[in-house]
């Protein structure tokens, strides 16, 4: 008998072992490919370094996204959505499998088992204006644009505020290309900006055309700087690459999946920054002047030690395009819905 009540305990003991160990697993869904160089390559190694086991579908158009949300939502715990446009085929999955959880990049609807997520990116990119503003001779800033929505618009406009705060008489200019990868149109967007003056290259796709650009065409007597997104770009043009703004995807991933498996997990639409260590800069690249990283380093501390609040440069108060001032005090919904520019971009609202 005991020998009986013995291995009943210890297969009740292991039972629970081995309920314990399960962890929860993820499914990723990419809008381009995982070697893009920026968006989504970054969620990809995100999701490798938060320690835990995913499957992921890559270069998956808006369009097709709700059959890929559906068929990993029945094998994973999470299922991870990386485009705006995912937005409502993912709301539309969620509510089929009301057991999984949901989370959706960048968008702003939820639900009971769907949450959106996003980083403040626009703070790495204000600190990317400022060595732009100190970086440019012609005064000429260029950007490279893929969709003109609320969270690319905002990212350019700080960026354009970052580079006055240092140089008041630069002006941006935008060619948009309505793509998140398109390496053809990204190439000719640059090309036109180079055509029309302009000396710094910032892109929001996912090519390292405004890099590589920026080597090939620099010279002695004109120098080009190009900055990356999302992720380090320096491999393209390290001679002439600066830094940029990029993102840690890493540090979320693991809080989320974490959260899922010590039942925490709630609908809390996180909007983490440089506090967080969510977003920072690419690493400096070998030319950039002292001065412009000691200055631009010295910036970056006052988002880590907040100095500067979570809707910094926006909630200091600017001046739109068409001279309206915007008063002290913006905050992450004023943020999340700008479809406006800031002055100093010379490009017509589309």
């Amino acid at each position: 008998m005991k020998k009986i009540i013995s291995v009943l305990v210890a297969l009740v003991v292991f039972g629970v072992m081995g309920i314990a160990a399960e962890k929860p697993t993820a499914g990723l869904v990419l809008v381009g490919p995982k070697s893009d160089g920026g968006w989504s390559m970054r969620h990809y190694q995100g999701m490798q370094e938060s320690g835990y086991e995913f499957d992921y579908v890559e270069a998956v158009a808006e369009s097709d996204s709700e059959r890929v949300f559906t068929r990993l939502a029945r094998k994973h715990d999470v299922v991870f959505g990386t485009s705006f446009g995912y937005m409502d085929p993912m709301m539309n999955t969620a509510k089929k499998f009301p057991n999984v959880k949901f989370m959706h990049a960048t968008g702003f609807k939820t639900a009971e088992n769907l949450n959106n997520y996003n980083c403040r990116l626009f703070q790495a990119r204000y600190l990317a204006g400022v060595a732009a503003g100190m970086l440019t001779k012609t005064n000429k800033i260029g950007f490279v644009g893929s969709h003109p929505i609320p969270e690319i618009i905002s990212n350019i406009n700080a960026a354009t505020l970052g580079a006055k705060s240092v140089n008041p008489n630069i002006t941006v200019q935008i060619v948009w290309i309505n793509s998140w990868f398109d390496p053809a149109k990204d190439t000719a967007a640059a090309d036109a900006l180079f055509s029309n003056g302009v000396d710094v290259f910032f892109t929001t796709t996912d090519s390292p055309s405004v890099v590589m650009l920026a080597q090939k065409q620099s010279t002695a007597d004109k120098p080009l700087w190009g900055m990356g997104n999302d992720a380090p770009m320096n491999s393209f043009g390290p001679e002439r690459y600066a830094t940029g703004p990029m993102f840690n995807w890493d540090v979320y991933y693991k809080h989320v999946m974490e959260s899922v498996e010590n039942g925490t997990w709630k609908v809390d639409t996180p909007f983490w920054g440089m506090e967080k260590g969510c977003v920072g800069l690419s690493p400096w690249g070998p030319n950039v002047p002292t001065s412009v990283k000691y200055h631009v380093e010295a910036e970056k501390d006052k988002f880590i030690s907040e100095k500067y609040d979570a809707s910094f440069p926006f909630s200091a108060g600017f001046t739109k395009q068409d001279g309206t001032v915007v008063a002290p005090g913006m905050n992450r919904s004023g943020v999340d819905t700008m479809d406006y520019y800031v002055e100093g971009v010379i490009t017509p609202m589309q």
